[in-house]
């Protein structure tokens, strides 16, 4: 079992099946809440439109994983091996691994269990012999961006995503 060191104390990490969905979109749920009452709602239209089928197909045929502290579930984030929806023909170079979904519970906020499983989803990445971790936030989120470009990854431009909203593409590596 793999085990992450944070303030919060010692989280667990188990990738998460298609029984997990409620917890998974619990977790996903508070996170768009919290977003929403900080002024910026990019998570709130999506699980109300879609959100949902998304999370239901990435439980499915991707790396949707859960970070439970006590037993407890206090984070998730999806890892895919391709994304062309998001990164286009660069999606499916093969180079890299797309980190997707990441959320947190308030409860372990503040206690760097976020960036502690960013860097557990890069060196996931990196341990699957790829080159370059990927990820992308909503352009308008301007802090969130400064928080991706802090960690280590660099923006390389924009990407229209369900014709109505701009997302911000980030890219770090090499890797390994």
């Amino acid at each position: 079992m793999t085990t992450l060191v944070t303030e919060a104390g010692t989280l667990t990490v188990a990738r998460a099946q298609v029984a997990d969905y409620d917890v998974v979109m619990t977790i996903l749920r508070e996170a768009a809440d919290w977003l929403t009452a900080h002024g910026n709602p990019q998570w709130q239209h999506w699980y109300m439109d879609f959100g949902e089928r998304i999370l239901l197909d990435r439980l499915k045929h991707h790396e949707v994983y859960l970070f439970r502290l006590d037993a407890a579930p206090v984070g998730t984030l999806t890892i895919q091996w391709s994304d062309s929806e998001v990164w286009g023909e660069r999606g499916l170079d093969g180079l890299a691994g797309y980190i997707h979904g990441m959320g947190i519970v308030r409860s372990v906020g503040g206690k760097h269990v976020g960036e502690r499983m960013l860097a557990w989803a890069v060196e996931t990445i990196a341990a699957k012999g790829r080159l370059i971790a990927r990820l992308d936030a909503m352009a308008s989120n301007e802090p969130l961006c400064r928080y991706y470009e802090a960690r280590g990854f660099r923006r390389l431009g924009t990407a229209l995503l369900a014709g109505n909203f701009t997302t911000q593409l980030f890219e770090r590596g090499p890797l390994g």
